[in-house]
């Protein structure tokens, strides 16, 4: 009976969202036959007549360049949803879409519809995507150039309080696309568009509205100023599509003939009919062609069609190995995927603004990853950037002309270079003389103590915040298990953990776990063992990045890296690590504009603070031999 009861109302509501278009469009269209029984049919005809080839010329130019734009849009959303469609493909599809929605009436539908014909490899709902995300950018867009041409350009016509909204919501999106990127309700994700995305939008947004004013005002008879007849147009293009009749047939000659009565009745519909011939069924016409033409040839290529084969996306193994750096060991954890070029590769990471190349390049040199990565970046509306990268593929980066910045140094330790010997050692050997009659004894265990790990792992987290990600690892068993661990016991109890990235070359700090009330010397002495252990095999040890120091740069700039330094406790880490008195290694970020590299940066400083999900790690034939938990002190292995 319930299920009965409640089946109409959806149905009478279904009903009604799409039959209140074709009530609001009849009404004015009946209001506006009613304006129209006033004027001379003879004087209409006459006045449409009198447009010149030199006035059909110059709209049919100008409505070009409106498509245009308008095809760009489609592309900026295809590359926001990330459908795999090329620039191109895109705009043609994006146009013909718009030209045949504006026609027919009921945009969404017949816009997904068109789109789904022309591109029937994203399918249906990415369709719908599309065209939802086209629509409802598009009218915030249009929101923020109608609110800014009526406060410029006619103050009494828009009032003044819904101008200035409509330009706060317009600044208020690419501070959310920066510092929420994305919203979650449940199964329901919203992600906003990058801030270059935003731009771009705004951008083609105000091409093609105000083309598509240039191409009606060029049609409009002497003496209508420009500056006076745009706001005129954006609020009567804006009734026409929220009303959502085919063409906005009634709501847009209805506002025109309210809002410019300097216009006689005749010569303004003359022209609205001119602009109706030009901007709409003309584009629908040629719309209606090249997608018979395209359907046509996909009928006949599928005969022929050889079917792709799928390129695996995971970093093969190998390539970590043999990197010139093993903390590219992350890519394990933080969804890091392979970018190649002319025999070079690299390791790049999505965030919401940016698409960044992480440390240096697994195989060859920077220079030709640059213009793909570039590329690619363009491809997803985000900017490039390169973190955390050496000198050499710096100098690489300037050289292409991308701006270059140091940003840290990494900590490494040659084979053979701790000998725990002289002043520079002393505050060392005092931190492991401590740890010694602590009784703490470090091993490097053959099997992991996954839960002890895990409970050390989660005392940590509570101390110090959430484990930040993206360019740092984060426990878990299945990372864990790639990696080299050395573990510290007091009275065979687990206290603290180290993990260490490796590869053929090197060993990388990452991982630093330990409990409450940890000896003092502790985690001096587990790194002083992964050092012995890579200089008997030599191999570098590198303790990761810390702050930068001894830089050339403002006082203000330095003063705010002093600032940062203090809030994420890097004054602590730095007195850390300049005890085991390592080499510094500069560390370098780059990106093709100062823009870019401002706000890369606080981009990837944001997404470390809201990490993603952990993603799998690329293989786990390593944990079988740490699924068992020792509730001792395994044996060491040194």
């Amino acid at each position: 009976m319930t299920m009965a009861n409640d089946a109409p109302p959806r149905r009478r509501n279904g009903w009604m969202r799409l039959g209140l278009p074709l009530v609001v469009g009849g009404i004015c269209i009946w209001l506006l036959a009613g304006r129209l029984s006033a004027l001379d049919p003879e004087t209409l005809w006459q006045a449409f007549r009198e447009v010149t080839a030199a006035q059909w010329a110059g709209s049919f130019a100008a409505t070009a360049l409106s498509f245009w734009a308008l095809g760009r849009y489609d592309a900026v959303m295809h590359r926001h949803l990330r459908t795999g469609v090329s620039d191109a493909e895109a705009q043609a599809s994006g146009a013909s879409a718009i030209a045949l929605g504006q026609v027919l009436g009921l945009g969404i539908v017949t816009g997904t519809v068109a789109r789904w014909k022309l591109l029937p490899q994203i399918g249906t709902l990415k369709a719908a995507q599309v065209t939802a995300a086209v629509s409802v950018s598009f009218l915030m867009a249009w929101a923020v150039v109608t609110g800014l041409s009526g406060l410029i350009l006619a103050p009494a016509l828009i009032p003044k309080g819904l101008a200035v909204l409509s330009l706060a919501v317009g600044l208020t999106l690419p501070a959310c696309s920066l510092l929420l990127p994305e919203l979650r309700l449940g199964w329901w994700r919203f992600r906003f568009p990058s801030i270059q995305a935003m731009l771009a939008i705004a951008f083609f947004a105000m091409i093609d509205t105000f083309s598509a004013a240039i191409a009606f005002h060029i049609l409009l008879p002497e003496g209508v100023s420009f500056g006076t007849l745009l706001p005129c147009f954006l609020l009567a293009l804006g009734a026409g599509l929220f009303a959502g009749t085919p063409g906005g047939v009634g709501p847009f000659e209805l506002t025109l003939l309210a809002l410019l009565p300097q216009i006689p009745g005749s010569e303004l519909m003359a022209a609205v009919l001119a602009f109706r011939l030009v901007y709409y069924a003309i584009p629908a016409f040629i719309a209606v062609t090249y997608a018979s033409f395209q359907i046509l040839q996909r009928r006949r290529s599928t005969l022929f069609d050889i079917p792709r084969r799928h390129v695996p996306r995971s970093i093969p193994e190998l390539l970590l190995d043999l990197a010139p750096r093993s903390e590219s060991g992350l890519a394990r954890q933080n969804g890091a995927r392979l970018l190649g070029a002319s025999h070079c590769a690299g390791l790049v990471i999505d965030t919401p603004q940016s698409l960044t190349l992480l440390f240096d390049p697994l195989t060859g040199g920077l220079g030709p990853l640059l213009p793909r990565l570039a590329c690619a970046a363009r491809s997803s509306n985000r900017m490039a950037l390169v973190y955390k990268c050496t000198a050499a593929p710096a100098l690489e980066a300037r050289r292409a002309g991308w701006n270059v910045l140091r940003i840290a140094d990494e900590a490494v330790i040659q084979p053979g270079e701790l000998t725990l010997e002289g002043s520079r050692y002393r505050q060392l050997r005092r931190k492991l003389r401590n740890a010694e009659k602590a009784g703490i004894t470090v091993t490097r265990p053959d099997t992991m103590p996954v839960e002890t790990m895990a409970a050390l792992d989660r005392i940590w987290v509570r101390e110090h915040g959430q484990a930040r990600g993206l360019s740092t690892g984060r426990y878990d068993p299945d990372y864990v298990a790639h990696q080299r661990l050395y573990c510290a016991w007091e009275n065979n109890a687990l206290v603290a953990y180290v993990t260490f990235h490796e590869n053929r070359h090197e060993l990388c700090l990452d991982l630093m776990r330990h409990g409450l009330g940890l000896p003092d010397g502790t985690m001096h002495k587990l790194i002083v063992a992964a050092a012995r252990d890579g200089a008997k095999e030599g191999r570098a040890l590198s303790l990761a990045a810390m702050p930068a120091r001894d830089l050339r740069e403002a006082p203000l700039l330095a003063r705010l890296r002093q600032y940062v330094a203090r809030r994420s406790g890097g004054e602590g880490l730095i007195r850390f690590k300049d005890s085991f008195s390592p080499r510094r290694v500069p560390l370098y970020m780059a990106a093709p504009g100062r823009l870019q590299l401002i706000l890369g940066a606080a981009d990837l400083a944001l997404a470390m603070r809201r990490p993603a999900p952990r993603a799998p790690t690329l293989s786990t034939p390593a944990r079988s031999a740490y699924e068992r938990d020792g509730a001792a002190a395994p044996a060491a292995r040194r």
